[in-house]
Protein backbone atom coordinates (compact mmCIF):
# COMPACT_ATOMS: atom_id res chain seq x y z
CA UNK A 1 0.00 0.00 0.00
CA UNK A 2 0.92 3.53 -0.43
CA UNK A 3 1.71 6.33 2.27
CA UNK A 4 2.64 9.33 2.59
CA UNK A 5 6.10 10.75 2.56
CA UNK A 6 7.24 13.20 4.27
CA UNK A 7 9.35 15.18 0.59
CA UNK A 8 12.95 15.56 1.32
CA UNK A 9 13.03 15.67 5.04
CA UNK A 10 16.96 15.81 5.53
CA UNK A 11 17.42 17.91 2.52
CA UNK A 12 14.23 20.50 3.51
CA UNK A 13 15.07 20.97 6.58
CA UNK A 14 19.14 21.84 6.14
CA UNK A 15 17.80 24.25 3.82
CA UNK A 16 15.65 25.74 6.18
CA UNK A 17 12.63 25.86 3.68
CA UNK A 18 9.14 24.98 5.03
CA UNK A 19 8.35 21.34 5.56
CA UNK A 20 5.93 20.31 2.74
CA UNK A 21 4.22 16.52 2.61
CA UNK A 22 3.42 15.15 -0.82
CA UNK A 23 0.15 12.90 -0.29
CA UNK A 24 0.98 11.33 -3.49
CA UNK A 25 4.42 10.11 -3.04
CA UNK A 26 4.99 6.21 -2.54
CA UNK A 27 7.61 6.32 0.71
CA UNK A 28 7.22 7.85 4.15
CA UNK A 29 6.40 8.13 8.17
CA UNK A 30 4.22 10.39 9.97
CA UNK A 31 5.47 13.80 11.34
CA UNK A 32 6.21 13.04 15.11
CA UNK A 33 4.44 15.70 17.63
CA UNK A 34 3.53 15.86 21.13
CA UNK A 35 1.81 18.54 23.15
CA UNK A 36 3.05 19.15 26.38
CA UNK A 37 0.41 20.83 29.20
CA UNK A 38 -0.65 24.10 28.10
CA UNK A 39 0.77 26.58 30.66
CA UNK A 40 -1.44 28.93 32.44
CA UNK A 41 -0.95 32.52 33.79
CA UNK A 42 -3.45 33.63 36.46
CA UNK A 43 -5.18 29.92 36.42
CA UNK A 44 -8.81 29.84 37.28
CA UNK A 45 -10.89 26.66 37.42
CA UNK A 46 -12.49 27.49 34.09
CA UNK A 47 -8.78 28.17 32.25
CA UNK A 48 -7.44 24.71 33.92
CA UNK A 49 -10.26 22.97 32.16
CA UNK A 50 -9.66 24.63 28.76
CA UNK A 51 -5.96 23.85 29.21
CA UNK A 52 -6.77 19.81 30.15
CA UNK A 53 -9.32 20.32 27.01
CA UNK A 54 -7.25 21.89 24.61
CA UNK A 55 -4.30 19.04 24.90
CA UNK A 56 -6.51 16.27 24.70
CA UNK A 57 -8.50 17.59 21.91
CA UNK A 58 -5.85 19.20 19.42
CA UNK A 59 -3.75 16.05 19.94
CA UNK A 60 -6.66 13.74 19.03
CA UNK A 61 -7.25 16.15 15.62
CA UNK A 62 -3.75 15.97 14.55
CA UNK A 63 -3.92 11.79 15.28
CA UNK A 64 -7.27 11.92 13.54
CA UNK A 65 -5.57 13.94 10.28
CA UNK A 66 -3.31 10.69 9.62
CA UNK A 67 -0.41 13.35 9.32
CA UNK A 68 0.97 13.18 12.61
CA UNK A 69 2.04 10.36 14.89
CA UNK A 70 1.76 12.11 18.34
CA UNK A 71 3.42 11.06 21.56
CA UNK A 72 1.22 10.75 24.71
CA UNK A 73 2.30 13.15 27.14
CA UNK A 74 2.29 10.89 30.01
CA UNK A 75 5.38 9.79 28.23
CA UNK A 76 7.77 12.88 29.98
CA UNK A 77 5.48 15.07 31.81
CA UNK A 78 6.81 13.79 35.20
CA UNK A 79 10.40 15.32 33.73
CA UNK A 80 11.12 19.17 33.33
CA UNK A 81 11.89 18.87 29.14
CA UNK A 82 14.31 20.50 27.17
CA UNK A 83 14.35 21.00 23.63
CA UNK A 84 16.86 18.48 23.58
CA UNK A 85 15.02 15.87 25.92
CA UNK A 86 12.25 16.55 23.38
CA UNK A 87 14.37 15.56 20.27
CA UNK A 88 15.90 12.15 22.07
CA UNK A 89 12.29 11.00 21.97
CA UNK A 90 12.09 11.53 18.25
CA UNK A 91 9.74 14.72 18.52
CA UNK A 92 9.82 17.11 15.38
CA UNK A 93 7.29 19.29 15.84
CA UNK A 94 6.25 21.06 19.65
CA UNK A 95 3.12 22.38 19.63
CA UNK A 96 3.01 25.36 22.73
CA UNK A 97 -0.37 26.31 24.14
CA UNK A 98 -0.46 28.95 26.49
CA UNK A 99 -3.00 30.89 28.64
CA UNK A 100 -3.17 34.31 29.55
CA UNK A 101 -6.14 35.66 31.65
CA UNK A 102 -6.77 39.01 32.00
CA UNK A 103 -9.89 40.05 34.59
CA UNK A 104 -12.44 37.96 33.48
CA UNK A 105 -10.97 37.38 30.07
CA UNK A 106 -8.73 34.50 28.47
CA UNK A 107 -6.42 34.59 25.41
CA UNK A 108 -4.94 31.40 24.30
CA UNK A 109 -1.42 31.65 22.15
CA UNK A 110 -1.04 28.63 20.47
CA UNK A 111 2.59 27.76 18.51
CA UNK A 112 3.98 24.56 16.45
CA UNK A 113 7.67 24.76 16.82
CA UNK A 114 10.14 22.56 14.33
CA UNK A 115 12.69 21.06 16.60
CA UNK A 116 15.30 20.50 13.91
CA UNK A 117 15.34 23.74 12.60
CA UNK A 118 14.44 25.50 15.92
CA UNK A 119 12.09 27.84 14.33
CA UNK A 120 8.02 28.29 14.96
CA UNK A 121 6.44 27.39 11.63
CA UNK A 122 2.82 28.27 12.58
CA UNK A 123 1.36 30.32 15.62
CA UNK A 124 -1.68 32.06 16.64
CA UNK A 125 -3.47 33.89 19.13
CA UNK A 126 -7.07 33.64 19.84
CA UNK A 127 -8.96 35.83 22.27
CA UNK A 128 -11.96 35.82 23.93
CA UNK A 129 -11.42 32.59 24.70
CA UNK A 130 -14.05 30.24 26.69
CA UNK A 131 -15.01 26.28 26.99
CA UNK A 132 -18.04 27.05 24.67
CA UNK A 133 -15.49 28.18 21.99
CA UNK A 134 -12.65 26.47 22.27
CA UNK A 135 -13.22 23.76 20.59
CA UNK A 136 -13.32 25.44 17.33
CA UNK A 137 -10.36 27.92 17.88
CA UNK A 138 -8.57 24.33 18.34
CA UNK A 139 -10.21 23.22 15.05
CA UNK A 140 -9.13 26.40 13.13
CA UNK A 141 -5.60 25.53 14.40
CA UNK A 142 -5.45 22.49 13.47
CA UNK A 143 -6.53 23.08 9.90
CA UNK A 144 -3.93 26.03 9.91
CA UNK A 145 -1.21 23.24 10.54
CA UNK A 146 -2.67 21.22 8.17
CA UNK A 147 -2.47 23.74 5.71
CA UNK A 148 1.22 24.39 6.39
CA UNK A 149 2.45 21.20 6.07
CA UNK A 150 0.30 20.00 2.98
CA UNK A 151 -0.48 23.53 1.10
CA UNK A 152 -4.16 21.70 0.96
CA UNK A 153 -6.85 22.76 3.01
CA UNK A 154 -8.03 21.16 6.61
CA UNK A 155 -10.70 18.61 7.67
CA UNK A 156 -11.66 20.03 10.82
CA UNK A 157 -14.98 21.90 10.42
CA UNK A 158 -16.29 18.78 7.37
CA UNK A 159 -19.45 17.30 7.51
CA UNK A 160 -20.39 13.98 6.49
CA UNK A 161 -23.73 13.26 5.49
CA UNK A 162 -25.06 9.31 4.89
CA UNK A 163 -28.02 7.35 5.59
CA UNK A 164 -28.67 5.25 8.94
CA UNK A 165 -31.63 3.98 10.98
CA UNK A 166 -31.92 4.01 14.68
CA UNK A 167 -33.44 0.92 14.54
CA UNK A 168 -33.79 -2.12 12.93
CA UNK A 169 -37.24 -1.34 12.00
CA UNK A 170 -36.77 2.25 11.26
CA UNK A 171 -37.32 3.97 7.67
CA UNK A 172 -33.91 5.08 6.33
CA UNK A 173 -33.55 8.54 7.16
CA UNK A 174 -30.91 11.42 6.10
CA UNK A 175 -28.56 12.38 8.59
CA UNK A 176 -25.26 15.22 9.18
CA UNK A 177 -22.19 14.44 11.33
CA UNK A 178 -19.29 15.94 11.98
CA UNK A 179 -16.22 14.47 10.18
CA UNK A 180 -15.30 12.41 13.36
CA UNK A 181 -19.02 11.27 13.90
CA UNK A 182 -19.87 14.17 16.57
CA UNK A 183 -22.81 16.32 16.60
CA UNK A 184 -25.17 13.72 14.88
CA UNK A 185 -27.79 15.69 13.44
CA UNK A 186 -31.41 14.02 11.88
CA UNK A 187 -32.44 16.21 8.97
CA UNK A 188 -35.51 14.27 7.52
CA UNK A 189 -38.15 12.63 9.57
CA UNK A 190 -41.19 11.35 7.59
CA UNK A 191 -42.07 7.44 7.42
CA UNK A 192 -40.73 6.62 4.07
CA UNK A 193 -37.12 5.72 2.93
CA UNK A 194 -34.68 8.62 1.83
CA UNK A 195 -31.08 7.59 -0.12
CA UNK A 196 -28.13 9.02 -1.59
CA UNK A 197 -27.20 12.21 0.28
CA UNK A 198 -25.04 14.85 -1.71
CA UNK A 199 -24.00 18.21 -0.86
CA UNK A 200 -23.56 21.26 -2.94
CA UNK A 201 -20.33 23.11 -3.19
CA UNK A 202 -20.95 25.54 -0.52
CA UNK A 203 -22.46 23.36 1.60
CA UNK A 204 -25.84 24.69 2.00
CA UNK A 205 -27.62 22.24 0.48
CA UNK A 206 -28.14 18.69 0.36
CA UNK A 207 -29.49 16.66 -2.44
CA UNK A 208 -31.00 13.58 -1.71
CA UNK A 209 -33.73 10.95 -2.88
CA UNK A 210 -36.79 10.18 -0.89
CA UNK A 211 -40.01 7.80 -0.87
CA UNK A 212 -42.28 10.03 0.45
CA UNK A 213 -44.73 10.36 -2.20
CA UNK A 214 -44.59 6.73 -3.12
CA UNK A 215 -42.34 6.85 -5.69
CA UNK A 216 -38.49 7.56 -5.85
CA UNK A 217 -38.01 11.43 -5.78
CA UNK A 218 -35.20 14.12 -6.01
CA UNK A 219 -35.78 16.83 -2.99
CA UNK A 220 -33.27 19.56 -2.20
CA UNK A 221 -32.86 20.30 1.59
CA UNK A 222 -31.74 23.94 2.51
CA UNK A 223 -29.49 23.79 5.77
CA UNK A 224 -29.92 27.29 6.47
CA UNK A 225 -33.32 27.61 6.36
CA UNK A 226 -34.03 24.34 6.90
CA UNK A 227 -36.82 23.65 4.73
CA UNK A 228 -36.91 20.50 1.72
CA UNK A 229 -38.32 20.98 -1.65
CA UNK A 230 -38.49 18.75 -4.24
CA UNK A 231 -36.70 19.09 -7.24
CA UNK A 232 -37.69 16.29 -9.59
CA UNK A 233 -40.80 13.97 -9.36
CA UNK A 234 -41.64 12.60 -12.38
CA UNK A 235 -43.43 9.40 -12.39
CA UNK A 236 -40.36 6.44 -12.52
CA UNK A 237 -36.74 6.74 -11.29
CA UNK A 238 -35.82 10.14 -9.94
CA UNK A 239 -32.40 9.36 -7.90
CA UNK A 240 -28.85 9.75 -6.83
CA UNK A 241 -28.65 13.40 -7.36
CA UNK A 242 -25.40 15.20 -7.17
CA UNK A 243 -24.41 18.99 -7.73
CA UNK A 244 -22.17 20.04 -10.20
CA UNK A 245 -18.72 22.10 -9.66
CA UNK A 246 -20.82 25.11 -9.91
CA UNK A 247 -23.71 24.44 -7.98
CA UNK A 248 -26.13 25.44 -10.60
CA UNK A 249 -27.45 22.13 -11.68
CA UNK A 250 -27.85 18.24 -10.63
CA UNK A 251 -26.93 15.80 -12.38
CA UNK A 252 -29.38 12.64 -11.39
CA UNK A 253 -30.47 9.04 -12.85
CA UNK A 254 -33.57 9.87 -14.10
CA UNK A 255 -36.44 7.78 -16.24
CA UNK A 256 -38.06 8.12 -19.54
CA UNK A 257 -40.66 5.41 -21.19
CA UNK A 258 -39.14 2.48 -19.05
CA UNK A 259 -35.29 4.17 -20.38
CA UNK A 260 -33.02 4.52 -17.49
CA UNK A 261 -30.61 7.18 -18.17
CA UNK A 262 -28.87 10.22 -16.87
CA UNK A 263 -30.50 13.96 -16.45
CA UNK A 264 -29.89 16.76 -15.26
CA UNK A 265 -31.95 19.62 -14.02
CA UNK A 266 -31.38 23.40 -12.37
CA UNK A 267 -31.70 23.92 -9.08
CA UNK A 268 -35.22 24.66 -9.20
CA UNK A 269 -36.17 21.31 -11.10
CA UNK A 270 -37.62 23.87 -13.78
CA UNK A 271 -35.03 22.59 -16.66
CA UNK A 272 -34.86 18.75 -16.69
CA UNK A 273 -32.58 17.81 -19.92
CA UNK A 274 -31.54 14.07 -20.38
CA UNK A 275 -27.51 13.92 -21.01
CA UNK A 276 -26.66 10.76 -21.58
CA UNK A 277 -28.48 7.57 -23.04
CA UNK A 278 -27.26 4.28 -24.03
CA UNK A 279 -27.96 0.74 -24.00
CA UNK A 280 -29.30 -0.76 -20.40
CA UNK A 281 -28.98 1.39 -17.56
CA UNK A 282 -26.63 4.67 -16.99
CA UNK A 283 -27.01 5.40 -13.40
CA UNK A 284 -24.34 7.28 -10.32
CA UNK A 285 -23.47 10.27 -12.27
CA UNK A 286 -20.77 12.31 -10.11
CA UNK A 287 -19.41 15.78 -11.31
CA UNK A 288 -15.29 15.76 -11.37
CA UNK A 289 -14.80 18.76 -8.89
CA UNK A 290 -13.02 21.05 -12.14
CA UNK A 291 -16.03 20.38 -14.03
CA UNK A 292 -14.58 19.27 -16.90
CA UNK A 293 -15.73 15.62 -16.60
CA UNK A 294 -18.64 13.19 -15.17
CA UNK A 295 -18.26 10.24 -14.04
CA UNK A 296 -21.35 7.49 -14.12
CA UNK A 297 -22.53 3.91 -14.13
CA UNK A 298 -23.41 1.99 -17.46
CA UNK A 299 -25.25 -1.67 -18.47
CA UNK A 300 -24.22 -0.78 -22.25
CA UNK A 301 -22.01 -3.68 -22.53
CA UNK A 302 -23.24 -6.12 -19.70
CA UNK A 303 -22.54 -5.85 -16.41
CA UNK A 304 -22.04 -2.44 -14.80
CA UNK A 305 -19.32 -0.72 -15.36
CA UNK A 306 -17.82 2.81 -14.91
CA UNK A 307 -17.37 5.37 -17.76
CA UNK A 308 -16.10 8.36 -18.15
CA UNK A 309 -17.73 11.49 -20.13
CA UNK A 310 -16.13 14.86 -21.27
CA UNK A 311 -18.16 17.97 -20.70
CA UNK A 312 -18.55 21.23 -22.87
CA UNK A 313 -19.87 23.88 -20.94
CA UNK A 314 -21.42 26.85 -23.21
CA UNK A 315 -23.72 29.70 -21.98
CA UNK A 316 -24.61 27.51 -18.84
CA UNK A 317 -25.70 24.91 -21.40
CA UNK A 318 -24.19 21.28 -21.01
CA UNK A 319 -23.26 18.45 -23.23
CA UNK A 320 -21.40 15.89 -23.34
CA UNK A 321 -18.59 15.60 -26.12
CA UNK A 322 -17.34 12.14 -26.09
CA UNK A 323 -17.33 9.26 -23.47
CA UNK A 324 -14.86 6.50 -22.31
CA UNK A 325 -15.06 3.39 -20.38
CA UNK A 326 -13.01 3.10 -17.55
CA UNK A 327 -13.21 -0.21 -15.76
CA UNK A 328 -12.67 -3.78 -17.49
CA UNK A 329 -11.94 -5.53 -14.27
CA UNK A 330 -14.31 -6.82 -12.05
CA UNK A 331 -17.79 -8.43 -12.41
CA UNK A 332 -20.09 -5.41 -11.28
CA UNK A 333 -18.43 -1.82 -10.67
CA UNK A 334 -20.52 1.37 -9.19
CA UNK A 335 -20.46 4.04 -6.87
CA UNK A 336 -17.60 6.54 -8.51
CA UNK A 337 -15.93 9.45 -6.31
CA UNK A 338 -13.56 11.77 -7.28
CA UNK A 339 -10.77 12.83 -5.40
CA UNK A 340 -10.85 17.19 -4.88
CA UNK A 341 -8.43 17.31 -7.74
CA UNK A 342 -9.84 15.58 -10.20
CA UNK A 343 -6.71 13.37 -10.63
CA UNK A 344 -8.16 9.58 -8.99
CA UNK A 345 -11.58 8.30 -8.61
CA UNK A 346 -12.26 5.63 -6.19
CA UNK A 347 -15.44 3.01 -6.48
CA UNK A 348 -16.58 -0.22 -5.07
CA UNK A 349 -16.22 -3.43 -6.99
CA UNK A 350 -17.74 -6.72 -6.60
CA UNK A 351 -15.00 -9.63 -6.21
CA UNK A 352 -17.66 -12.50 -7.48
CA UNK A 353 -14.80 -15.25 -6.44
CA UNK A 354 -14.98 -13.90 -2.64
CA UNK A 355 -18.49 -12.98 -3.00
CA UNK A 356 -17.39 -8.97 -1.59
CA UNK A 357 -17.73 -5.95 -2.21
CA UNK A 358 -14.75 -3.73 -2.02
CA UNK A 359 -13.04 -0.06 -2.45
CA UNK A 360 -10.68 0.63 -5.35
CA UNK A 361 -9.01 3.38 -6.80
CA UNK A 362 -7.97 4.12 -10.67
CA UNK A 363 -6.40 7.27 -11.92
CA UNK A 364 -8.82 9.64 -13.90
CA UNK A 365 -8.46 7.86 -17.01
CA UNK A 366 -8.66 3.87 -15.46
CA UNK A 367 -5.08 3.71 -14.90
CA UNK A 368 -3.13 2.52 -11.79
CA UNK A 369 -5.81 0.36 -10.35
CA UNK A 370 -4.93 -0.30 -6.64
CA UNK A 371 -7.16 -1.90 -4.67
CA UNK A 372 -7.92 -0.44 -0.74
CA UNK A 373 -10.16 -2.77 0.90
CA UNK A 374 -9.92 -6.72 1.18
CA UNK A 375 -11.79 -9.82 3.19
CA UNK A 376 -13.80 -7.29 5.60
CA UNK A 377 -17.54 -7.63 4.74
CA UNK A 378 -18.89 -5.44 2.17
CA UNK A 379 -17.33 -2.39 1.32
CA UNK A 380 -19.27 0.24 -0.89
CA UNK A 381 -19.90 3.98 -1.39
CA UNK A 382 -16.37 5.83 -1.30
CA UNK A 383 -16.42 9.39 -0.74
CA UNK A 384 -13.03 11.57 -0.09
CA UNK A 385 -12.00 14.31 2.62
CA UNK A 386 -12.24 17.96 1.42
CA UNK A 387 -8.11 17.40 1.41
CA UNK A 388 -7.93 14.52 -0.34
CA UNK A 389 -6.19 12.68 2.22
CA UNK A 390 -8.76 10.39 3.18
CA UNK A 391 -11.84 8.11 2.21
CA UNK A 392 -15.02 7.32 3.97
CA UNK A 393 -16.93 4.15 2.98
CA UNK A 394 -19.11 1.96 4.80
CA UNK A 395 -18.88 -1.36 5.71
CA UNK A 396 -20.64 -4.60 7.05
CA UNK A 397 -17.49 -5.96 8.60
CA UNK A 398 -17.89 -7.73 11.76
CA UNK A 399 -14.22 -7.24 13.56
CA UNK A 400 -12.08 -10.44 14.39
CA UNK A 401 -15.13 -12.26 12.06
CA UNK A 402 -15.40 -13.54 8.43
CA UNK A 403 -18.88 -12.96 8.62
CA UNK A 404 -20.89 -9.66 7.32
CA UNK A 405 -23.41 -7.68 9.69
CA UNK A 406 -24.99 -4.50 9.83
CA UNK A 407 -23.66 -1.87 7.79
CA UNK A 408 -21.55 1.17 9.54
CA UNK A 409 -19.49 4.39 8.36
CA UNK A 410 -15.33 3.93 8.32
CA UNK A 411 -12.46 6.18 7.22
CA UNK A 412 -9.10 5.55 5.76
CA UNK A 413 -6.03 7.08 4.91
CA UNK A 414 -6.03 7.43 0.87
CA UNK A 415 -3.55 4.52 1.10
CA UNK A 416 -6.03 2.36 2.00
CA UNK A 417 -4.30 2.15 6.13
CA UNK A 418 -5.59 3.03 9.01
CA UNK A 419 -9.21 1.74 8.80
CA UNK A 420 -11.83 2.54 11.91
CA UNK A 421 -15.14 2.85 12.10
CA UNK A 422 -16.50 6.12 12.80
CA UNK A 423 -19.52 5.55 15.53
CA UNK A 424 -22.47 7.09 14.76
CA UNK A 425 -24.41 5.17 17.64
CA UNK A 426 -27.14 4.15 15.26
CA UNK A 427 -28.30 0.41 14.09
CA UNK A 428 -27.09 1.49 10.83
CA UNK A 429 -24.64 3.89 8.93
CA UNK A 430 -24.20 3.73 4.91
CA UNK A 431 -23.67 5.65 1.86
CA UNK A 432 -21.36 8.57 3.70
CA UNK A 433 -20.53 12.02 1.30
CA UNK A 434 -18.38 14.11 2.64
CA UNK A 435 -18.37 18.00 2.48
CA UNK A 436 -15.80 19.99 1.65
CA UNK A 437 -14.36 21.69 4.71
CA UNK A 438 -15.85 24.61 6.45
CA UNK A 439 -19.19 26.16 7.19
CA UNK A 440 -22.12 27.31 4.64
CA UNK A 441 -20.83 29.48 2.50
CA UNK A 442 -22.43 32.69 1.00
CA UNK A 443 -23.54 32.52 -2.54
Amino acid sequence: MRALLLLGLATTLMANKPMVVNVDNPHFRKIITTIPKFTIHKSTPERQDIADFGQRRLGYLLAYSRLFRVVPPATYEKNTMQVRDFQKLGVEVLIKGELIGSGRKTSLMLKAIDLRRKKIITQRQYDNVSRQNIDRILRLYGNQILMTYTKKSGIFFSKIAFVGKRRKQDHKQIYVMDFDGSNLEQITNSKAHHLSPSWSPDNRYIVYTSFVDDNPDLFIYDRLIKKHRKISGRAGVNSGGQFAHKGNLVAFTGSMRGDTDIFITDTQGSKRQRLIRGLGLDVDPTFSPNGKWLAFVSGRYGNPHIFRATLNWQDNRLRVIDDKRLTYAGWYNANPSWSPDSQKIAFAGYDRDIDRFDIFLMNSDGSNLERMTLDRGDNESPSWSPNGMMLAFFSTRVPNSGRKGQAQIYVMSRDGSEQRMIATGLYEARTPRWSRDGGIKAN
